[in-house]
């Protein structure tokens, strides 16, 4: 309270402090505005087979489609590309080469860019090399575990074999906490960090940025004689990978992943305190396809709405959620119903159905740009959908340029 001889002084000192409370607020605005994600950013390739010269397609960055419409890049970060070994856990040599040679594409063409990590797309028997070497001696025996999961993407299905790390081990979140850190300090280090505007908490996926685990599904057809990687026949290795006993033995619940997978989001968010946190949900269908259910009782999408309410605890008013799987006809309702329950921001990301790029409602693309054709339907179906925020692959951008000059002169999609 300001005394009667005091309250000139007193005033003034209220309304300084004030003024800076309001300048702060400014200032955190302006950071938040800044990282901001928005527009439609460009994907490179999400496998650790391919290299940095390799991660985008021909062409792409003179691209009219790239020019005129793309505003950032969507950078796949797989966890071998950036730690290649391991000798001793907690000790961790990152090498962020892979990162910097995508990085600087992004910035030389004056777009922004996100960062989503994870293990990395394995397509044959290199899946060994998805983890740094020495990983599973150094970190645990408990630490990860090699599953074969049908995949299908491509013009057909196949089964590859990948390694799983669990966000429920001490240790498996002690090496993201660091990657974390490490990340924001390179960030900063190279003066790129203004242009980063979103991470994908890492953590919890089968080979990707995707909220799930191996369930078994989707499964590879009956009859199946398809063989996996590691030299075991796709039925039944798929099921019996992902079978309640297996899952019991590697420690699995659902608290123990809601509660890891939080600790890890956690450490992102306090280094990254303002890119935006991005969640991408798998589509969980009518009989659940994102994580086990080891009970029978969880209601279908359980397990991710208690992730999404937890990073939005964590950090409020800078989430993000996103369905990597857009199509002409097909949105992710759950990726609505969450952001509204919880909310959050909306992204979506096309599929990648046919191979290099999208596939359209199960068939090929065209590109006549108008309302009706299939590629432009697709990035069109997103924006009527509450997305402020697309990703495309880099096939597509070259492959459909009138599809992007007529999102850009419709308004769908509008930059930064």
């Amino acid at each position: 309270m300001c005394r009667k001889k005091t309250i000139v002084l007193c005033l003034a000192v209220s309304s300084f402090l004030s003024t800076q409370v309001v300048a702060q607020e400014v200032d955190r605005a302006i950071e938040l505005k800044k990282h901001t994600p928005k527009g439609i950013y460009v994907l490179n390739e999400d496998s650790d087979e391919q290299s940095a010269a390799t991660a985008y397609a021909t062409g792409m960055t003179t691209s009219p489609a790239y020019e005129n419409v793309i505003d950032g890049h969507a950078i796949y970060l797989p966890l071998a590309q950036i730690l290649p070994s391991v000798t001793t856990w907690g000790q961790f040599n990152w090498n962020w080469t892979y990162l910097d040679t995508l990085v600087q594409v992004a910035v030389a063409n004056n777009k922004k860019f996100s960062i989503e990590m994870g293990v990395g797309y394995q397509s044959g028997s290199t899946y060994l090399q998805s983890l740094p070497m020495g990983f599973e001696s150094a970190c645990g025996t408990d630490c990860a575990a090699l599953f074969d999961v049908w995949t299908v993407g491509g013009p057909s299905g196949r089964c590859i074999s990948a390694f799983v790390p669990f966000p429920w081990n001490k240790n498996v979140r002690e090496m993201w906490q660091a990657a974390a850190r490490a990340l924001s300090e390179h960030l900063h280090q190279t003066g790129v960090y203004d242009s980063l505007t979103m991470l994908h908490v890492p953590g919890l996926s089968i080979y990707d940025e995707e909220l799930r685990l191996p369930t078994g599904f989707p499964a590879p057809p009956t009859g199946s004689t398809a063989v996996c990687p590691d030299g075991r026949t796709a039925i039944p290795a798929v099921a019996d990978d992902a079978s309640v006993s297996r899952w019991e033995d590697l420690g699995y619940s659902d608290t123990a992943v809601i509660t890891g997978f939080g600790k890890i989001a956690h450490a992102f968010a306090n280094v990254f305190p303002d890119p935006f946190l991005a969640l991408s949900l798998l589509n969980p269908g009518t009989i659940g396809l994102d994580f086990p259910n080891l009970t029978g009782t969880d209601p279908v999408g359980y397990v991710a709405s208690q992730l999404v309410k937890k990073v939005t605890d964590i950090a409020p008013g800078r989430v993000q959620l996103q369905s990597d799987d857009l199509d002409t006809n097909f949105v992710l309702q759950e990726v609505i119903d969450y952001a509204s329950d919880y909310s959050t921001f909306i992204g979506w990301q096309t599929n990648k159905r046919d191979g290099s790029g999208a596939a359209c409602n199960g068939l090929p693309c065209v590109d006549l740009g108008t309302t009706g054709t299939p590629y432009f339907d697709i990035i069109q179906e997103g924006a009527q959908n509450s997305g402020r925020y697309l990703e495309v692959w880099s096939h597509d951008v070259v492959s459909y340029p009138n599809s992007f000059a007529t999102t850009k002169a419709d308004g769908y999609f509008p930059s930064r």
